[in-house]
């Protein structure tokens, strides 16, 4: 057992408290932190919320905190530590990957760089973020890949046969055409909105924003995608081969940062959580 408040103490709320009203306290306690521009408090308040937000999580954390001798209650400041068994099941909940409990901020902050290892988050990341394997970030790469080759194929050709267009010139204008429009529907679009593209949604990670973990903004998702949609128009089979090596270039590094990572200091995490638009709770 340690010192550290329980979540609900971080949330201000008793074990009785309904869903709606710890989402409202959830709100209020990130909001309060977000003000008062401290994020270790920001990071506890949104574990406490991926916990409490979850029947199942809960009731198991109210059972670890009863066999580490502690109430569930708001004035209760002993939280469980890895005296108490918690086991991670992966279970699938809503379309999102959850596990028991989250785990010690303490582990990221003892890592030096050279310690860094696969699904371990890069100093300076919030620590309620979690990196997912190389190997489902490759299968959601590939499901996004074989997705938009086969909608900008068949797109492209019924466009052509459809229109009559002859000239090479015209048939080009078509290509890039539907290859904008696919980049910005299969890839900017929901990278905006959730986070997430089909493929990371089927493998349940997503987008995010590299120091708050919340949704990128416009800029970022511009940034993030404005190589592939310039690279490949103009240098089309050279450009689409830049592009898959700009996307795939997290597999190089042992922080999993891409270049599109880097020039949208974005971060690709397991989809533990629903985030939230910058500057919104």
């Amino acid at each position: 057992m340690s010192d550290a408040p329980t979540h609900y103490a971080v949330l201000g709320i008793d074990a009785g408290t309904s869903k709606a009203d710890t989402k409202a306290a959830y709100q209020a306690a990130l909001a309060a932190a977000q003000e008062a521009g401290d994020a270790d408090a920001e990071a506890a308040v949104r574990r406490a919320w991926q916990v409490l937000s979850d029947p199942g999580q809960r009731a198991r954390y109210d059972e670890a905190l009863r066999l580490a001798g502690a109430t569930p209650d708001s004035t209760s400041t002993a939280a469980p530590t890895d005296s108490v068994p918690a086991v991670v099941d992966d279970d699938v909940v809503e379309g999102e990957i959850v596990d028991d409990f989250p785990g010690d901020p303490a582990v990221n902050q003892e890592l030096r760089p050279g310690d860094r290892r696969e699904g371990v988050l890069p100093l300076g990341a919030p620590a309620f973020l979690e990196q997912p394997t190389s190997g489902r970030r490759l299968v959601a790469a590939l499901i996004d890949v074989v997705t938009f080759v086969a909608v900008f194929v068949v797109s492209t050709m019924l466009t052509i046969q459809a229109g009559g267009f002859e000239s090479n010139g015209s048939r080009l204008a078509v290509i890039v055409v539907w290859l904008e429009i696919w980049l910005v529907v299969l890839f900017g679009v929901p990278t905006w909105r959730t986070g997430q593209t089909l493929g990371k949604r089927f493998t349940y990670i997503m987008t995010v924003d590299r120091v708050s973990g919340d949704l990128l903004t416009a800029t970022q998702v511009l940034r993030r995608y404005a190589i592939p949609a310039v690279a490949i128009p103009v240098l089309l089979q050279m450009g689409a081969f830049l592009s898959l090596f700009y996307g795939l270039s997290f597999s190089l590094g042992r922080d999993q940062i891409s270049l599109a990572d880097r020039l949208a200091r974005s971060i690709v995490v397991v989809a533990r959580y629903r985030p939230v638009r910058q500057g919104r709770a």
